[in-house]
C-alpha cells in the first residue's frame, strides 16, 4: 500500500509531546510556532511578544524552559476520570529542568476538518454551550494541578524536576 499524504495518521491517546522554547535561545518562537497549523496558535500569541521575547505575564516567572502542551486525549472510556490530566502533568514533570514553566490552553479537542464549521465559533449560544461547559471544567481541573491563568484562556505553571 502506498502512502496517502491526505490522510493524517491516527494520534495515539495521551498527551501530545510538548513543544519547547528556551528563552533567549530559540529564535523568535512566536513566529516559528505560528507556522504550526495545530492548536498551539493561541499559546504563542499569549506567551511571546511579536519580536519573540517573553510576554510580561510570563516574563515575571523567569522561565529557563517553556513546555507548551498542545493536547491531551484519552479513550472515551477513560474520559472524565482525570487520567489524561495525571498523564500530562507527570509527562511535564519528567521533562522539566530547574526553572521550567508549562503552558497549556484548556479546551475540548474538536475532530473536524479545516472546512467544516466549528461549534465553538457558532453565533448560537446553545451550540456553543457544551464547549463552554467543557472549557470551564477543564480550567478548574488544570487549576487543581497548580496551573493559573495567564491571559486569553492560556494557563501556566512553574515546574521543577
Amino acid at each position: 500500500m502506498g502512502h496517502d499524504p491526505e490522510k493524517q495518521p491516527e494520534r495515539p491517546p495521551g498527551p501530545t509531546p510538548p513543544d519547547t522554547a528556551v528563552p533567549g535561545v530559540t529564535p523568535n518562537p512566536r513566529e516559528a510556532l505560528g507556522l504550526d497549523p495545530g492548536l498551539l496558535d493561541r499559546i504563542p500569541r499569549v506567551v511571546f511578544t511579536e519580536d519573540g521575547g517573553l510576554a510580561p505575564a510570563l516574563a515575571g516567572l523567569r522561565p529557563s524552559l517553556l513546555l507548551l502542551l498542545e493536547s491531551v486525549e484519552v479513550s472515551t472510556e477513560w474520559r472524565g476520570r482525570g487520567v489524561g490530566m495525571r498523564l500530562a502533568v507527570e509527562a511535564l514533570r519528567r521533562l522539566a529542568v530547574p526553572g521550567t514553566v508549562a503552558v497549556c490552553y484548556p479546551a475540548p479537542i474538536h475532530e473536524h476538518g479545516p472546512d467544516e464549521p466549528c461549534s465553538f465559533d457558532s453565533d448560537d449560544p446553545e451550540v456553543r454551550r457544551p464547549d463552554e461547559e467543557a472549557m470551564d471544567k477543564l480550567r478548574r481541573a488544570w487549576e487543581r494541578h497548580g496551573f493559573s491563568p495567564l491571559a486569553d484562556g492560556v494557563y501556566a505553571r512553574p515546574l521543577e524536576p
